[in-house]
């Protein structure tokens, strides 16, 4: 058991499209399809309420676990553990987000947790670690709680996003990377991967050199958010045609 909560891992490393980590993208792909089917008995409010405290709370305490376990087994750096990973930060406005019910809070939220934990899930950065090891629970369990809560708030509370939402989201991503570089030159940590690329293979190993990348990088991230803003235009577009009597002539 002491294997499983030691800094020092000797198992098998992770290895990305294991088995392992397909169940793990499974278990949280079925939570948020069982999310959607259910959306009605969890609007009621007594639910709605339980449920949003419960996500909300999971969210602090796995990340304040996470914070306590580099702690105590001595591995705990300003370099690394400071909450400025985007990540962390989608954490944390996303428990806020669900204690409040704020929608205003959720138009940032969406795109910083989706954007953040879909390609943290689809290419994650264990450091090795690998199933049954703590650090592997807890990764995946932090970046599915974020996504639960996005697509909770997206269709059991029926938040939706305007255009304006999305330009937001990608000037205040810019605005934070600028807050960001004095915390990286000060802590010595990489924080939004400004300084160089993740060990673990990701798509910044696709995106050219340093400082190159970054300026890719600010490229990939607003196609990212337009690709996530995409179905609250294409649901919009649908709802003008059929308000307007139009309708979608897809035959001509």
């Amino acid at each position: 058991m002491k294997e499983y909560i030691s800094a020092y891992y000797y198992g098998e490393p992770f290895i990305l499209f294991s088995k392992e980590h397909i169940v793990a993208l499974i278990f949280i792909f079925a939570f948020n399809i069982l999310i959607y089917f259910t959306k009605e008995k969890l609007r009621k409010d007594k639910v709605d309420m339980l449920f949003r405290n419960f996500i909300a709370s999971a969210l602090l305490i796995t990340e304040l676990s996470f914070q306590l376990w580099c702690g105590f087994t001595g591995v705990w750096t300003a370099e690394y553990n400071l909450p400025f990973h985007l990540c962390s930060v989608a954490t944390i406005i996303c428990a806020v987000m669900l204690y409040k019910n704020s929608y205003n809070i959720y138009k940032l939220a969406y795109f910083w947790g989706l954007g953040g934990a879909i390609p943290a899930l689809i290419t994650p950065d264990l450091s090795g670690y690998n199933y049954p090891h703590y650090v592997f629970f807890k990764y995946f369990i932090l970046h599915g709680l974020i996504i639960i809560s996005v697509i909770y708030m997206t269709f059991v509370h029926s938040y939706k996003l305007k255009l304006k939402d999305f330009t937001n989201a990608f000037i205040y991503t810019n605005i934070y990377a600028l807050f960001v570089i004095p915390v990286n030159i000060l802590s010595g940590g990489n924080y939004l991967f400004l300084c160089r690329k993740p060990e673990a293979l990701t798509l910044l190993d696709y995106l050219g050199s340093w400082p190159w990348y970054i300026i890719s990088m600010e490229i990939v991230v607003l196609a990212m958010f337009f690709v996530l803003y995409l179905p609250f235009a294409i649901k919009d577009t649908i709802e003008r045609y059929k308000s307007s009597g139009s309708g979608l002539n897809l035959g001509s």
